[in-house]
């Protein structure tokens, strides 16, 4: 049961990173911003991801790393950490005995 959970645990955490591409590579399309399949697409994606990249855009804003560069670096980072709190996460669930 424990390794059903923690494979679910990773399973949402990679589904989560997908989004995230999923939006960086739409946010490089004119037509995501028009409306249209794109445009919905890309709304639903932010509302998801959203949450989860702004708070560590503005602190990259705060920084002296993220204050002036030209890339958004904020996804990647939310990536990294997201890979680390879910390998975390289902390594712990793994190994309760439940």
């Amino acid at each position: 049961m424990n390794i059903a959970i923690s494979q679910a645990i990773l399973w949402f955490g990679n589904l989560f990173m997908a989004l995230i591409v999923i939006k960086a590579v739409l946010s490089w399309l004119p037509s995501s911003r028009a409306g249209g399949p794109a445009g919905f697409i890309f709304a639903l994606v932010s509302t998801i991801t959203e949450p989860f990249v702004s708070p560590i855009r503005r602190l990259l804003h705060r920084s002296p790393i993220g204050g002036g560069t030209m890339i958004d670096i904020a996804p990647m980072i939310t990536m990294i950490l997201m890979r680390v709190f879910t390998m975390y996460l289902a390594g712990f669930v793994a190994t309760l005995s439940i």
